[in-house]
């Protein structure tokens, strides 16, 4: 009988812990695959587009393994695409609470993919939040740099901020992204005319009108990108060609606005007639039009007819205290009445109102002239906060620091933001009015 060498039992021992440890791994494998069945039909769900049940799912598996990094960072990925459906249906205060369960998540777990980084920086635009979007936007776009979502949403959030260089260079590349020229170019003239760049904006309509004469699949609906191109030739006094858009716009969907400008654009043609007539269908769609009343008044007044003028402008005597056009119309009734008393009265107001139209005028010039300035960014942060955005606000301030610490407007704006109280006023700012 033959007897087994040492080394024979050795590599017998061996071989038998080597199938024990496979056997043992693959046990437990298969546990796991097991036990991670909601998993694996969660990232189905949610391919298929159906968060709601990929939500679900998750928060099966997560109430029996609630330290689950990956679990959490899907059920992250899948509140942001539920909170997406929920905005195309209305329900926007849903959305901004799965961002804000979304945003919880990805504190806790951070973001193992570039999947979850731009779902972060999108939970981040739902709260409004743009100033943490851009930069988690721009972390994901170092990964993915050619995305032409991320690329067109970081370009609208830079916007929001006043960051109009770097918005107007991320939608250059934005247009270079596959098929997206038309897309692109549409937001360049947007973003152009924000800047009151309007040489550029008319440039980017007319390229976009080649791209898309009928601006089928673009951002906006076609009446609105009619009404919009037709506005700017009108604002550069093309008026016949700003009818000729703003009227193709009215083809397809009416609105007031758009025939307040259209009956603008006719009285500069030289057609007094269909101007009215554009007004007073422009009020039968909009009773609380403003704008169109009170070009009936100022046409009104201008033909002599006074007590025509008066009926027109009778409902918007509580909006005259406010805007500079409609008091100088009341101020101009008063001449024509020979009201002196009403007409020192109204012309003291119109005043008022043009030298407080002219100071806010000079901070927005400042804002679009030097966005990057700590005046600027302030200004903006008083903004957001009297909309109610209140941590925008916050954001924005956290690069206001040094010497602008000690100015009175900026540590009362601070302060306010802080305490989510009162603002102060807009003419505590140190700036001058031209």
């Amino acid at each position: 009988m033959s007897r087994r060498s040492p080394l024979q039992g050795i590599v017998r021992l061996l071989a038998l812990i080597v199938v024990s440890v496979g056997a043992a791994l693959a046990i437990a494998m298969g546990v796991q695959w097991s036990q991670e069945w909601p998993l694996r039909k969660a990232r189905t769900a949610l391919a298929a587009g159906d968060a709601t049940r990929a939500v679900a799912l998750t928060d099966y598996f997560l109430d029996g393994h609630p330290g689950h990094g990956e679990a959490a960072a899907l059920k992250a990925r899948a509140l942001m695409a539920r909170g997406e459906a929920r905005v195309a249906l209305g329900d926007s205060r849903a959305a901004v609470e799965d961002a804000r369960v979304a945003i919880g998540i990805y504190d806790r777990v951070g973001a193992a993919t570039p999947a979850d980084m731009h779902a972060w920086a999108r939970a981040y635009l739902v709260q409004e939040s743009w100033s943490r979007g851009v930069q988690f936007l721009k972390q994901y776009l170092r990964m993915r740099p050619d995305d032409a979502d991320a690329l067109y949403e970081l370009a609208m959030s830079e916007a929001r901020i006043g960051l109009f260089d770097d918005a107007l260079a991320v939608a250059e590349r934005y247009r270079a992204c596959p098929g997206q020229e038309a897309r692109g170019t549409l937001l360049l003239a947007i973003l152009n005319h924000d800047v009151k760049d309007d040489n550029a904006a008319l440039a980017a309509f007319a390229r976009l009108m080649e791209l898309a004469p009928t601006a089928e699949g673009l951002q906006l609906p076609p009446a609105e990108v009619f009404a919009l191109y037709g506005s700017l030739l009108l604002a550069e006094g093309n008026a016949s060609a700003a009818a000729e858009w703003l009227t193709k716009s009215q083809a397809i969907r009416p609105s007031g606005a758009t025939l307040y400008d259209l009956g603008r654009a006719l009285l500069q043609t030289g057609d007094p007639a269909a101007a009215v007539a554009a007004w007073k269908q422009a009020l039968e769609l909009d009773p609380r039009g403003v704008s169109p009343r009170e070009a009936l008044a100022e046409e009104a007044l201008t033909a002599g007819r006074i007590d025509e003028a008066a009926e027109w402008l009778a409902p918007l005597e509580a909006v005259a205290a406010e805007r500079t056009e409609t008091a100088y119309l009341f101020q101009r009734l008063a001449a024509a009445r020979r009201d002196s008393e009403g007409f020192e009265r109204w012309k003291a107001l119109a005043d008022r109102l043009r030298t407080h139209g002219r100071r806010i005028q000079t901070l927005e010039n400042l804002m679009a002239t030097t966005p990057g300035s700590p005046w600027a960014i302030a200004l903006r942060a008083h903004r957001f906060a009297a909309a109610g955005n209140w941590a925008e606000a916050e954001d924005l301030m956290l690069a206001v620091t040094g010497t602008y610490d000690d100015e009175p407007f900026m540590r009362d704006l601070r302060t306010a933001i802080r305490a989510r109280g009162k603002l102060p006023s807009l003419e505590a700012v140190p700036i001058e009015a031209h």
